[in-house]
């Protein structure tokens, strides 16, 4: 046998030709069942405002539709070198908003891959590990995220002392802008508080404030 006939052998050897219809129907239904899990689990984790029903449904017809590629690659070197060929042609537009989004399309694809290779125990397996992670992550406290005040007072005195008071109650304090004009300094404060009602009070409590506003918001860069 010369060394052409064995790197043939060696490749046809990874490809089975014996697909039977109980196989298909085994991996298929196991990817659904598997997927649907993946449907519930997204749809009890993901907020209520981003969630998306036709991107759910579409993750538990990827992991069918994965599953199903994963078979015909293994039955024929030449359906899977067409595969292959096919799928490098395609581009998606559609742009994933979320990155725990990303996280479970991918873990619906894995599951597709897994039980089309008939390695059923490691997709269940990876479903409950999978799910272990998302709740404990879930049950981690989120850190306190940076907010912005805005105060309005008659003089620069008053400015002064309104950092002066507002300083012992919050974690970090630190001015963005500050806007004097005859009868009016603006400050804008980029504060982090655990306790926004203390905050409130101490406001309260100087006389020559004329308004001050709270705005919250979410930032990659943490204190």
């Amino acid at each position: 046998m010369s060394f052409k006939d064995m790197i043939r052998n060696s490749v046809l050897s990874n490809f089975s030709s014996d697909i039977t219809l109980q196989r298909i129907a085994i991996v298929l239904l196991l990817s659904l069942v598997l997927g649907i899990y993946v449907f519930i689990v997204y749809r009890m984790t993901v907020n209520n405002e981003f969630y998306s029903k036709d991107y759910n449904r579409t993750l538990v017809l990827m992991a069918v539709v994965t599953a199903g590629i994963v078979l015909a690659v293994q039955s024929n070197l030449v359906i899977s070198l067409g595969m292959v060929g096919a799928l490098s042609i395609v581009r998606f537009r559609t742009a994933i908003k979320s990155s725990i989004d990303l996280f479970f399309l991918f873990w619906a694809i894995s599951i597709g891959i897994i039980c089309g290779a008939g390695l059923y125990f490691l997709a269940a397996v990876l479903c409950v590990v999978v799910t272990a992670g998302l709740y404990i992550t879930g049950r981690m406290a989120s850190p306190v995220s940076l907010g912005l005040l805005i105060v309005n007072c008659s003089t620069s005195e008053t400015a002064d002392r309104v950092i002066e008071r507002v300083k012992p109650v919050t974690r970090f304090l630190r001015m963005k802008n500050k806007t004097v004009s005859k009868d009016n300094v603006e400050l804008i404060l980029e504060y982090k508080a655990n306790d926004e009602k203390a905050l409130e009070s101490v406001l309260k409590e100087i006389d020559d404030v004329t308004r001050y506003a709270f705005m919250n918001y979410d930032r990659e860069t943490r204190i």
